[in-house]
């Protein structure tokens, strides 16, 4: 009989509550991605607060996340025509948004933001030369955010 049926019913549970937790853990906290003098700079100026910034679709692709407190100050930077870019700090390079020409950019914009609602960015990342733990910058029009850290997925 195969090893993987062979598991006692009682070790289950521990088994599925283990593969649901995996990603939680591994999930960087805001304190981990930005600093909180820069939390608070960015909530009292702009009105959001950075969720996360990690690696997605194996790589290729930086998952920019953050939340909208104050609609009236984030409405700026939801702006359709601003083109946000992630900047890397070793090597300066500046990753876009790509826009795939069947659905567009690929980041929320509005005209009208919500308090208390995320909002993503997706950053090409060609040849993944952005890995966790490196250090970046996103631009949003006037908005700049230094000294994010990149997490995993």
């Amino acid at each position: 009989m195969n090893c993987f049926f062979q598991i006692q019913a009682r070790h289950w549970y521990k088994i599925i509550l283990f593969c649901f937790a995996l990603p939680i853990l591994q999930t960087a906290t805001a304190s981990e991605i930005l600093s909180a003098k820069e939390q608070d700079k960015l909530e009292q100026q702009w009105g959001i607060k950075v969720m996360s910034l990690r690696q997605s679709a194996a790589g290729y692709m930086l998952d920019f996340r953050y939340k909208v407190l104050d609609p009236v100050k984030a409405k700026q930077i939801l702006n359709r025509s601003i083109k946000p870019q992630l900047i890397v700090s070793s090597t300066g390079n500046h990753l876009q948004v790509p826009a795939p020409s069947k659905i567009g950019p690929l980041r929320q914009s509005s005209r009208e933001p919500r308090a208390d609602t995320n909002y993503f960015i997706f950053f090409a990342n060609p040849g993944r030369q952005v890995k966790p733990g490196d250090k970046v910058s996103v631009q949003i029009g006037k908005l700049e955010i230094t000294g994010l850290k990149v997490s995993n997925s």
